[in-house]
């Protein structure tokens, strides 16, 4: 489906990722509501909204009056700052600051990828997605609001956080909500803070799913069994 996201180039345009993986966000999206895999779809650590906006897009191909809400979680202030089991700061490369403070002097923004609410919203606006679907943005850091204020079930999840921490805490709080056949798409498994918390994961809940890479892109899914 590159094809149709070279149909929509002021949503790529605004992209820290490849055509390939923009591409997967609307499949995965196209594959859930097509497959009527039961929950609505969530992005935590939105950016712009690119990817969001390929997933809106991908379900609205397969159902024009999808019922599914979609998510966006961010802090909409940036990246937050790298902890003790991480090994850079995204986009910025070495850790310059004390990771081994309390954990919520880390609840700060690098200064990597700040794009605010309002400008995200404008975003969806001018792509012309935000009368189109059920859209919540929550705005603030995932281990604050997340308790709080979240989907009961979930057939597709995209985390895209780039730190241990937010990783690792999204996925215990959400996986028992992920739908069976539903989707989990890991963005940053190249960075190492990140696979470390996919894998700590995996083990701690004792499962070895089937793993899936994306061509000329550094994200990983699977389908949760």
């Amino acid at each position: 489906m590159t094809n149709s996201i070279l149909h929509y180039p002021k949503i790529s345009a605004k992209a820290y990722s490849t055509l390939e993986t923009q591409t997967n966000s609307v499949d995965m999206a196209f594959m859930v509501e097509s497959s009527r895999i039961e929950g609505d779809i969530v992005e935590c650590g939105v950016a712009a909204g690119a990817n969001f906006a390929f997933m809106i897009i991908g379900a609205l191909s397969a159902n024009e009056n999808t019922s599914k809400t979609f998510w966006g979680y961010d802090s909409f202030q940036g990246i937050q700052l790298a902890g003790p089991k991480d090994t850079e700061q995204a986009g910025i490369g070495s850790i310059t600051h004390n990771v081994n403070v309390p954990y919520c002097e880390l609840l700060k923004s690098s200064g990597v990828t700040v794009h605010p609410e309002n400008e995200v919203r404008q975003n969806l606006i001018d792509w012309g997605l935000w009368d189109k679907a059920r859209i919540k943005l929550i705005s603030g850091w995932v281990q604050e609001t997340m308790p709080d204020d979240m989907p009961d079930k979930i057939s597709l999840l995209r985390l895209d956080m780039d730190i241990y921490d937010p990783t690792i805490f999204v996925l215990k709080v959400l996986y028992d909500r992920i739908s069976k056949g539903g989707v989990i798409i890991i963005d940053d498994w190249a960075l190492t803070g990140v696979r470390r918390a996919v894998e700590e994961f995996w083990e701690e809940e004792g499962i070895s799913p089937e793993i899936h890479t994306i061509d000329n892109s550094t994200p990983i899914y699977w389908v949760k069994e």
